[in-house]
């Protein structure tokens, strides 16, 4: 997986903002500009106060636990998967955590305080509820005292090249020029000047606003075990320990936590091997051989939608005539279902069932999905009204589940099946949301069969997202509205979905070895 090129950290969340479980443009929409928003709904004083104790006069002025209990109570009150997950086994955990992280909560740093509303969230373990940090609460890493803070040193590439060549052969593996996002950054490493065993990674070029040449992006110490410990900074200057370890013979730096760097300098003996061992960031499709395309998606972004339908429309010859064609969602973060309609016709060989959804009804839920309405009215009027009726049903019903429709399933028919491609592979690593959601209605095709080493996220089955900002305006509380008739007896949380064929945990180029597999079939 590669970092991710507006901060460096991996992308280890998802496109929870884009998330819907079933096929529906308005849903999608729905959740992406919801959460988008930042729209802010103050307590429902009429509703239910919370069973873990408050005192509300110390609440009242303490800003760390106004939004500790504001978060609490708008996840009580409209997440999706709250009666799922709080029962009577479990509300005991919850009360207990809720207690002790409160308590803790009322004097931390914000930085402490991110950590324990985090602790709060993983009771739940769903990646469709939780907090995210806003723009207000970032560090300026653009401001003076952050380039200030930030050492340097007088390093050049032209300089760390020659550095290279005059070690010749003895350098160290770690020394080199090295990518993070493509060209997002591109850092020189080498042995820091009066420290042994010491290395630094100092800025060369960068896209990055608020970093510049010379500024050194991490420093890199050698273990007695051969590992590495790292010292990184963000793309807000802030500072992070971690470990990281090299990889393919030195090719890829591999950080815990925060993504992989690529050696640009020297180059990579087998650059391909590079690119089908750790998905890329960027969609792509291109062939692997004349009878095989291979075709990367990373996300189902609603950004994606237009590139994705290009992308096919300028290979329509070639998947017209190709037998075999590869999949790529490792790593997918999800994203809207629409957007990876146009590959349903490739695929299709029989009848597609999708379960659908129901809506959790809460006057928080619905007031979000009707800011939503007005905001998309002129630029989607039919979509709007779908809310407006979905809303309406919704805002009748208040503490129940809403379902769109009467019927558990719907069942989509095309009116043909392609001759081409005959025979699709797709790698599941780690795909998310709508990623999964895509993988549900592809394994339903006779010509799909799934390939992985590991399963999908497992991060379906509570969806269609939205949020709002906690009092401090340090947070964007998001939690999921939507829950799937799938529930109980058929769950993709938290396991994942596993792939047919289970790649080798040895096997250094899953790409290669789908490839062979749909090479070696015959018709």
């Amino acid at each position: 997986m590669l970092g991710d090129p507006n901060s460096g950290r991996s992308r280890k969340t998802w496109r929870c903002k884009l998330i819907s479980n079933y096929r529906s443009i308005a849903a999608a929409i729905l959740a992406f500009l919801a959460f988008g928003s930042n729209a802010a709904f103050g307590h429902n004083t009429s509703l239910p106060t919370p069973s873990y104790g408050q005192s509300q006069a110390l609440a009242d002025s303490n800003p760390n636990l106004q939004d500790f209990d504001f978060v609490v109570e708008k996840v009580r009150l409209n997440y999706a998967g709250w009666d799922t997950k709080v029962n009577d086994e479990t509300r005991p955990a919850l009360d207990q955590l809720t207690a002790r992280l409160r308590i803790a909560a009322k004097d931390a740093t914000p930085e402490e305080l991110t950590v324990i509303l985090r602790e709060w969230f993983s009771f739940f373990s769903d990646g469709h509820v939780g907090i995210a940090l806003t723009a207000a609460s970032a560090p300026d890493a653009g401001s003076t005292s952050s380039l200030a803070a930030t050492p340097s040193l007088a390093w050049t590439e032209d300089s760390v090249r020659a550095e290279l060549a005059s070690h010749g052969a003895a350098r160290d593996l770690l020394e080199g020029i090295w990518q993070i996002g493509g060209d997002r950054y591109r850092l020189g490493i080498l042995p820091t000047p009066g420290k042994p065993g010491s290395f630094s990674a100092v800025v060369l070029t960068t896209a990055a606003e608020g970093w510049r040449p010379g500024q050194i992006k991490a420093e890199l110490t050698r273990k007695a075990d051969g590992g590495l410990d790292i010292l990184y900074r963000a793309g807000d200057h802030s500072e992070h320990k971690t470990g990281a370890s090299l990889l393919l013979d030195g090719a890829v730096l591999s950080l815990k936590d925060w993504g992989n760097w690529v050696r640009e300098v020297p180059a990579t003996s087998d650059p391909g091997l590079v690119e089908h061992a750790f998905p890329s960031d960027t969609m792509f499709m291109k062939p692997l051989a004349s009878d095989t395309l291979w075709l990367r998606i990373p996300d189902f972004d609603d950004s994606r939608a237009m590139p994705l339908k290009d992308i096919l429309d300028a290979n329509a010859a070639a998947l017209a005539s190709t037998p075999n064609l590869l999949i790529d969602l490792r790593n997918n973060g999800g994203g809207s279902d629409f957007v990876y309609a146009p590959l349903t016709p490739l695929l299709y060989s029989r009848p597609i069932y999708s379960v659908g959804a129901e809506m959790r009804a809460s006057k928080d839920n619905v007031a979000l999905r009707m800011a939503v309405a007005e905001q998309i009215r002129a630029e989607a009027p039919e979509v709007a009204q779908y809310l407006d009726r979905q809303n309406a049903r919704m805002a009748a019903a208040l503490g129940t589940y809403v379902s769109d429709d009467d019927q558990i399933f719907s069942v989509e028919r095309l009116d043909r099946v392609l001759p081409f491609p005959k025979r699709v592979a797709v790698l599941v690593d780690n795909a998310a949301s709508t990623g999964e959601q895509f993988l549900l209605e592809a394994r339903q095709s006779r010509k799909v069969t799934l390939f992985g080493k590991e399963n999908s996220a497992g991060v379906l089955d509570f969806a269609n997202v939205v949020g709002m900002l906690t009092p401090s305006g340090r947070y964007e509380v998001f939690w999921a509205t939507s829950r799937s008739k799938r529930l109980p007896g058929d769950p993709v949380d938290p396991d994942g979905i596993a792939p047919d064929i289970r790649i080798p945990a040895s096997e250094d180029d899953p790409v290669a070895y789908a490839q062979r597999w749909l090479e070696r079939q015959v018709d």
